[in-house]
């Protein structure tokens, strides 16, 4: 891949050259061409160098999702400055931090309440310059149209990405903060070229494509997307939380980068929908989910679509190949019916995501294993992708043709996977559990202004530390396990991964969401979140409750409580959830106990509801 951009804007520019004139932006204001979009980044770049930025510098930008913020981005590359990102939930407090951290100087940001929200905290950002505005209403100052307007007559696209140096620093992302103070990661052009590089043909990006952005872009995974997505010419269609289904049926988009949180979303409204269609429809529906389910069994076996840690060797090939003919069979035996429930059952579900949508690409977090299944099985595949921030994001993916359910994927090319011993620091062989490295041109250069942490994460032979457990089959899919720094462990010495049990809880319709607890504990507890409709079904409670009518209602504790027992009972023994609490609220990225990926917090949920899993475990 020596011939390969190493740079954003190189890769930008290809793309220009190729299908400048195709649509590449889409939102309420209508189309824009990649030629225009990147003319207007080029003009911006160049105001930027006019009110006094320059190679190295850092640039704020705390905005939202909107095509002006990718426009706003590529400028600041083009500047050869580094941006500095953040959405506009972030509390003002965070925001001072890392801008001040960064020694930011120019900020743009989403709207005129930001930018007078900036102002009242110039006193604790010394470097702080200038302030723009995005979105010009109402502005107090310059916005980025006269940004754009001041460099109208500079350097063209081309004559500025060639500029570009791939070890120039891209971005500095600060980490969301789920187990502590946010860090400052570096993100160089070159770290983003090679994900840029390897991205649209491993998830089959096309010119035809059409995404729908709803992801904060200031995080590394929605941000590498849309750059691979403009380079594969396809077109981005913006929408946000509040708009999303509508803007399904709108933009109909054929493919999208997402979180589990939101597929857990779209699946308990579909179970919803199923329910209240009342016994026949309850019924026809389960029916097609069973013999869709089967053939999609089938079929998987058919192709070795399965997880298996080893390769079958000796004796076990032999029943390899009788379990691959015996998925054969199953898969033809059930397709004239399961093509027959897709189409008059499950062609209703697809048809709310816009009719088009042949999958998406998660990442992240952890994807529920009966979320995945549920979506692979009625024709909405889920590829599911792991990577961190600190490797721009991606490190693998599955595949679409060989999107095996339980794993995280395979290494991206360039990329290397090991495990390795949590106490040892010795690699490990196929299927050890250990802590998973890394190493490759994706990994960032270090935390800013923090070069032990750098040393801590990043051996001197560049293999980063990634701090999820893990292990890895023969095959090379990566097969994730959890958090190190989350792990729990009980009194009796037992280690265990709550984002499993989690994962298991979730399964009920009755929980919306969930925490699981017990450091230092005999047992596990969790905090759990009812969901409202459900539970006044199940208990015929007319209209649907409040959160906080919930709390304290035994019969909403009983349910809760079988439910509990119902969903563990296929774990260890010593990973089964003895005790819970009912959360009076839901978890929020407003109150900072979620990231804006909907992440959990761990540490803030802690702190903040420590009573609570005090009177969960009887008030010790």
């Amino acid at each position: 891949m020596s011939d390969t951009p190493r740079t954003v804007p190189a890769h930008l520019e290809i793309a220009r050259q190729g299908a400048g004139q195709g649509a590449a932006q889409e939102d309420t204001q209508g189309t824009v061409s990649l030629e225009d979009m990147l003319a207007r980044a080029a003009a911006g770049a160049e105001g930027l160098r006019r009110i006094g930025v320059g190679p190295g510098q850092r640039v704020g930008l705390i905005a939202d999702n909107s095509r002006d913020w990718i426009v706003s981005d590529i400028a600041i590359q083009l500047a050869r400055a580094a941006s500095v990102p953040r959405g506009t939930d972030t509390p003002i407090e965070e925001i001072a931090f890392l801008l001040e951290h960064a020694e930011a100087g120019v900020v743009l940001v989403h709207d005129a309440s930001v930018a007078r929200a900036l102002e009242e905290i110039r006193d604790r950002v010394p470097t702080m310059g200038e302030i723009l505005t995005i979105d010009g209403r109402d502005a107090p100052g310059r916005t980025l149209d006269d940004l754009v307007e001041l460099g109208k007559d500079g350097p063209g696209f081309a004559e500025q990405a060639a500029a570009v140096e791939p070890d120039d620093v891209a971005t500095i992302i600060y980490t969301s903060g789920t187990t502590g103070r946010p860090k400052g990661v570096v993100l160089t052009q070159s770290n983003f070229g090679h994900q840029v590089a390897v991205l649209p043909s491993l998830v089959h990006m096309t010119s035809d494509e059409v995404f729908l952005s709803i992801l904060p872009p200031w995080h590394s995974f929605e941000r590498t997307i849309e750059y691979a997505a403009f380079v594969a010419g396809s077109k981005i269609c913006y929408t946000d939380r509040r708009r999303f289904k509508g803007d399904l049926l709108v933009y109909r988009p054929t493919f999208m980068a997402s979180v589990p949180r939101l597929w857990e979303t779209v699946y308990q409204g579909v179970i919803r929908a199923v329910e209240r269609g009342g016994g026949l429809k309850k019924g026809m529906f389960e029916g097609a989910y069973a013999i869709a389910s089967a053939h999609r069994w089938g079929r998987d076996r058919a192709r070795g679509h399965s997880l298996r840690v080893r390769k079958p060797r000796g004796p076990g090939v032999v029943g390899n190949l009788v379990m691959r003919g015996l998925g054969g069979l199953v898969a033809a035996a059930t397709w004239p019916l399961e093509r027959l429930a897709s189409k008059v059952v499950f062609g209703k579900v697809r048809a709310a995501t816009g009719g088009r949508m042949r999958g998406a690409v998660s990442g992240g977090g952890l994807m529920p294993p009966h979320i995945e299944k549920f979506f692979c099985t009625i024709g909405l595949p889920i590829i599911v992708g792991y990577g961190l921030t600190e490797t721009s994001p991606v490190v693998s993916v599955r595949r679409e043709e060989r999107n095996v359910l339980g794993t995280i994927g395979t290494a991206v090319p360039e990329v290397e996977i090991e495990i390795r011993d949590l106490n040892t620091g010795a690699k490990l062989e196929v299927g050890e559990p250990g802590l998973v490295f890394t190493r490759g041109p994706n990994v960032m250069r270090g935390y800013h202004h923090d070069e032990a942490l750098t040393r801590e994460v990043i051996d001197e032979n560049g293999w980063f530390n990634t701090g999820d457990l893990g292990f890895l089959t023969e095959e090379g899919d990566l097969c994730f396990r959890g958090r190190a720094k989350e792990t729990i462990v009980l009194a009796g010495g037992e280690n265990i991964e709550p984002s499993r049990v989690e994962s298991a809880l979730l399964s009920s319709p009755y929980v919306e969401q969930v925490v699981v607890v017990g450091q230092d504990r005999k047992t596990l507890a969790a905090l759990l979140l009812p969901a409202p409709a459900e539970v006044a079904k199940a208990l015929r409670i007319s209209g649907i409750p409040a959160y906080e009518e919930l709390v304290e209602n035994d019969e909403v504790k009983r349910l809760l409580h079988e439910e509990v027992v119902r969903t563990t009972a296929g774990l260890a023994p010593f990973e089964r959830v003895t005790r819970f609490a009912v959360l009076p609220k839901a978890l929020d990225v407003a109150d900072g106990t979620l990231t804006q990926t909907l992440k959990l917090k761990r540490h803030v949920i802690h702190e903040r509801y420590e009573a609570l899993i005090r009177e969960a475990y009887g008030g010790r």
